[in-house]
């Protein structure tokens, strides 16, 4: 019988942040380390940062094989600092972040970041930009912004093609979690023709009008199919009853 999180000897900080990323038992932490754990979830690095130590002092989050650390290397303090502060610990993570990203770290300035790009090309790790994505999208019209650019580097999309391997709770995580905002790029990137991957539940914009996802959202903040789910009947049955046909049927096929 596999070991639950609950059960083991951490911090309840750290296992409230493994509960958050979806961890329920140890052997979900099996085969990872802080970068490819950092590469699952991408924007919550600050998260995992924070749970590292313990997780490793406790031997459920081994260090990568054969990394450098940034303390391993020649460097200025107020690189090595402004590296600290951004949680990062090993020099390969600064590939999995863009060259425009990395310039908006604080106190980092052209002489700094000169130094860190010297840094990583002695180490064979390449620091690429997002202009490349923006190139490649351009015949498209897709309006995305610098942050959604930003995003699809995370998830290492870099072609129209690539768009398909996303799911919606990918692209509501490069949308910065703002529900409107992914359902307005979810209907934009169907009318190109973008099929979406699936995942564990599904945005309640993808199998109802998007009239009535909105209604949803702006009254009751209810967004996933989990959640309307998870609704008391009493409260389904106090809802419009312009809704209550549409969300019966959910109900009756997620049931």
């Amino acid at each position: 019988m596999d070991l639950k999180i609950d059960d083991l000897k951490i911090s309840e900080y750290t296992k409230n942040i493994l509960h958050e990323l979806g961890f329920t038992e140890v052997s979900d932490l099996e085969g990872l380390d802080y970068i490819s754990l950092t590469q699952k979830f991408p924007f919550k690095r600050h998260y995992i940062a924070s749970i590292i130590q313990e997780l490793n002092a406790a031997g459920y989050l081994l260090p990568p094989e054969n990394a450098v650390t940034i303390y391993d290397v020649p460097m200025s303090q107020r690189l090595l600092h402004i590296l600290e502060r951004n949680y990062i610990f090993y020099l390969s993570q600064l590939s999995l972040c863009s060259k425009e990203e990395h310039a908006r770290m604080r106190n980092l300035g052209e002489r700094t970041m000169l130094e860190m790009e010297e840094i990583c090309k002695a180490h064979g790790i390449e620091l690429r930009s997002i202009q490349s994505i923006k190139e490649n999208m351009a015949p498209y019209d897709l309006h995305f912004r610098s942050i959604h650019f930003e995003g699809l580097y995370k998830y290492k999309i870099s072609t129209f093609d690539e768009l398909n391997k996303l799911t919606t709770q990918n692209l509501h995580m490069i949308c910065q979690q703002d529900y409107n905002d992914t359902m307005k790029m979810y209907f934009i990137l169907k009318d190109n023709g973008i099929t979406f991957q699936a995942w564990e539940d599904q945005y309640l914009f993808e199998i109802l009008s998007r009239k009535i996802a909105k209604t949803l959202d702006r009254r009751y903040r209810i967004y996933t199919v989990s959640q309307l789910c998870s609704c008391a009947e009493i409260f389904i049955d106090s809802m419009p009853p312009s809704l209550l046909p549409s969300l019966k049927k959910v109900l009756e096929d997620y049931s």
